[in-house]
């Protein structure tokens, strides 16, 4: 994963045939932050509006602001719907997919020509019970046979692969996270293939693992 530039706190990374950009809302400052407020949509300013935890809402106007940059980057005027499983995605067929991921004060969006998923999640303790009853056998013996340091990374990468590839499928969790292996860089999932990549990132204090998953067409 290479970063190709930093911009309007946007860090653009080129994976393959996919394109992510990170932001942080750490440090954005209040009159910053009222400036990507305006650039959300009015029903995402209004979901904004009802949220109580700050950081939530600050999550929110983060992916509504990387949502406007897309739409501008693309020239796309139409605001994207949301499938049964919960995924966005522009109605008409303008050959543009995305899909959006937070954690902490950090927003993810990938973008390319295939349909594809992300996921960031913040390195904690492993759960290796949670991994005993998602993870297919090979996936729960590589992150329990870890020493305990490790373990917390390895869940972490195997969990946001996971995310990553059912969310691309578009059917959500009512694909069973154990009926497919994300130890390789290519997944077989409910039929179809496809490509993963995975890149931890460091930042003060805390690290993330990111995955994107693209269909292979």
């Amino acid at each position: 994963m290479v970063v190709e530039r930093t911009e309007n706190r946007i860090r653009e990374y080129s994976l393959g045939e996919s394109t992510l950009w990170l932001l942080s809302l750490e440090t954005v400052e209040e009159a910053e932050f009222i400036r990507m407020y305006a650039c959300c949509s009015r029903k995402r300013q209004e979901a904004a509006d009802r949220i109580r935890s700050d950081l939530k809402r600050r999550q929110s106007v983060g992916a509504g602001y990387l949502l406007s940059c897309l739409k501008e980057r693309f020239s796309i005027g139409e605001e994207p719907v949301i499938l049964l499983a919960g995924k966005p995605v522009f109605p008409e067929k303008c050959g543009v997919h995305f899909n959006i991921s937070h954690s902490g004060g950090y927003v993810v969006l990938a973008y390319g020509k295939a349909p594809l998923g992300v996921d960031i999640e913040s390195v904690r303790r492993a759960d290796c019970k949670v991994a005993k009853r998602f993870f297919r056998e090979e996936e729960y013996r590589y992150v329990n046979g870890l020493e305990e340091a490790g373990q917390a990374d390895a869940f972490c990468k195997v969990w946001t692969g996971k995310e990553a590839v059912v969310k691309a499928s578009g059917e959500g969790l009512s694909v069973p996270l154990d009926s497919f292996s994300v130890l390789g860089e290519t997944v077989a999932c409910a039929g179809n293939l496809y490509q993963l990549y995975q890149q931890k990132l460091t930042e003060p204090g805390q690290s993330f693992w990111v995955s994107v998953a693209q269909l292979v067409v």
